[in-house]
C-alpha cells in the first residue's frame, strides 16, 4: 500500500505539483502527428495546462499557451499566419517561441508588444509523434529510441487512446505481467488473437519474476513453468516515467501469415491530460519489415480510430456475460486495450486510485519499484538533479540496454551447443 501522502506526489501532476514537476522534466508525447493537419491549431490539454499546437511556415510543430495574452480568447480559433498564431479577435501574433510579434490596435512605435512572453514550449516530431518539454530550464536531450531514426520510419506507427482515469494507474498495468493470465485470456485457442500466447500465460498463473534496474528505468523477466521442463520467459520495461514497452500485439495481418517471434514490440506512454484523465500513446515497431498502415488502423485498431473506445464505464464497457463463458475471460471483446481500459477506470471509487486500500502480493514487485522510483524521481527534481533518465549531451545512451524478448526454452535448449 501507499500513504496518500506519497499517492499525491505520483499522481497529481498539475503546474507546481511536485509530481508534475517531475513528469514536466521529461520530453512527453502530447499529439499524433497526423492529428495536426494543415494550417488548422489544436487545441491541448497536458499535465492539466491548456495549450495550443499548430505547424509554422515549415512544417515544424509549435506549442503555447491556449488562450491569448491580451483578452484570453482562445487560440485554437486562431489564424496561422505570418510566421506564427493569430488571433482572430485584436489580430495579436503569437510566435512559437512565446514572443508577441504584432499588435494591430497599438501605434506603431509602441515597444509594448515587446514586453509579453506567452508560456511556450519546445516541440520535435519523431516517428508519427509530436513531443513537447513542459519543464523549466534547458530540455535534455531527445530520447534516443531506434524507431526515431527517419529510415525506420516505415517500420513504426503509433496511435492513443483515451482513459477516464490517472496515468499511473493505467502505466502500472504496464509492470504487472501476472494480469495477462486473467484479464488478457481467451476460453479457447480458436478465439485468442495469438492462440499460443494464449496458451503459455494460461498455463502457469503465478510466474516468478526477475527485476533489473537499468538506466532507463527497470527490465522485467517474467518466467512461467508451460509443463514438460519448458519455460515461457517474457521480458518487458518500465521508462522512465510513464512509458513501458513489450510484445504482444500482432504487427502484422495474420491472414498474411504467421508474424516471426520477436519481430518487434510495443510501447505505451501514458500522458496526463489533468489528474482524472489522460491519453495512452501506442506505438509499435518492427525491427525489419515495413508494418501495414491500413491494416493497424483499419483492423486492429478499427474500434479506437476517433481515439475513444465506445466501451465506457456509463454502459459497463458493453460487457457481456455469455461471451465470458465462450470466448474471452473478461467479457469485453478481444482488443486488449479494452480489457486494460476497463481495469484501470475502475479500480477504486474514483479517478485516482486510494491505494492506502490495496493489498500487494508477490507478483506486485515491479508496481513496488515503479512506485519507490517515481517518489526518488519527484526528489530528485524538487532537490534541482536531474531524476533517472534524464539524458545530457555527451551521456551514454540508455536505451541501448533496452530489450523485449519472448523466450520459450526447453530442457533441449538449455543443453543444446552454442
Amino acid at each position: 500500500m501507499l500513504s496518500k501522502d506519497k499517492n499525491d506526489l505520483i499522481t497529481l501532476t498539475g503546474p507546481g505539483t511536485p509530481g508534475g514537476k517531475m513528469m514536466r522534466a521529461y520530453w512527453q508525447p502530447v499529439a499524433l502527428s497526423r492529428e495536426l493537419a494543415g494550417d488548422v491549431p489544436l487545441p491541448l490539454r497536458v499535465l492539466s495546462e491548456d495549450l495550443v499546437l499548430f505547424r509554422d511556415a515549415e512544417g515544424s510543430p509549435q506549442l503555447i499557451g491556449r488562450y491569448c495574452p491580451h483578452r484570453q480568447v482562445d487560440l485554437s480559433f486562431g489564424r496561422v499566419e505570418a510566421g506564427g498564431l493569430r488571433c482572430i479577435y485584436h489580430g495579436w501574433l503569437l510566435s512559437g517561441e512565446g514572443r508577441c510579434l504584432e499588435q494591430p490596435g497599438e501605434g506603431a512605435a509602441s515597444t509594448y508588444k515587446d514586453r509579453i512572453r506567452h508560456p511556450a514550449y519546445p516541440c520535435f516530431e519523431a516517428a508519427g509523434l509530436i513531443f513537447a518539454y513542459l519543464g523549466e530550464g534547458t530540455p535534455p536531450r531527445r530520447p534516443q529510441f531506434e524507431f526515431f531514426a527517419a529510415d525506420k520510419s516505415s517500420q513504426v506507427w503509433a496511435g492513443k487512446l483515451h482513459h477516464d482515469c490517472n496515468w499511473l494507474q493505467a502505466h502500472e498495468g504496464n509492470v504487472d505481467p501476472q494480469h495477462l493470465s486473467y484479464l488478457h485470456r481467451f476460453m479457447s485457442q480458436a478465439a485468442a488473437l495469438d492462440p499460443r500466447g494464449n496458451a503459455l500465460v494460461g498455463a502457469d498463473v503465478a510466474p516468478t519474476m526477475e527485476v533489473e534496474e537499468t538506466a532507463y528505468g527497470f527490465r522485467i523477466n517474467t518466467v512461467r513453468a508451460v509443463g514438460g521442463g519448458a519455460k515461457y520467459i517474457r521480458v518487458t520495461n518500465h521508462i522512465m516515467p510513464n512509458c513501458g514497452s513489450f510484445g504482444g500485439v500482432p504487427l502484422f495481418d495474420p491472414a498474411t501469415g504467421p508474424t516471426p517471434e520477436n519481430a518487434g514490440y510495443q510501447l505505451h506512454f501514458h500522458v496526463p491530460i489533468d489528474d482524472a484523465t489522460h491519453w495512452k500513446y501506442t506505438m509499435l515497431f518492427s525491427h525489419e519489415r515495413p508494418l501495414d498502415p491500413d491494416f493497424l488502423t483499419d483492423k486492429l485498431f478499427a474500434e479506437q480510430k476517433s481515439y475513444y473506445s465506445r466501451r465506457t464505464h456509463a454502459n459497463r464497457y458493453l460487457q457481456d456475460r455469455e461471451e465470458m463463458r465462450r470466448v474471452s475471460f473478461a467479457g469485453v471483446g478481444r482488443n486488449f486495450f479494452d480489457h486494460d481500459k476497463l481495469a484501470v477506470e475502475s479500480q477504486g471509487r474514483g479517478p485516482i486510485m486510494d491505494r492506502s486500500q490495496e493489498h500487494l502480493g508477490t507478483t506486485d514487485k515491479p508496481v513496488m519499484l515503479l512506485r519507490r522510483l517515481l517518489l526518488q524521481a519527484v526528489e530528485d527534481v524538487a532537490g534541482g538533479r536531474d531524476p533517472l533518465f534524464v539524458e545530457r549531451d555527451g551521456a551514454p545512451n540508455g536505451l541501448a540496454e533496452m530489450r523485449v524478448q519472448v523466450i520459450v526454452e526447453t530442457p533441449a535448449t538449455e543443453l543444446a551447443p552454442a
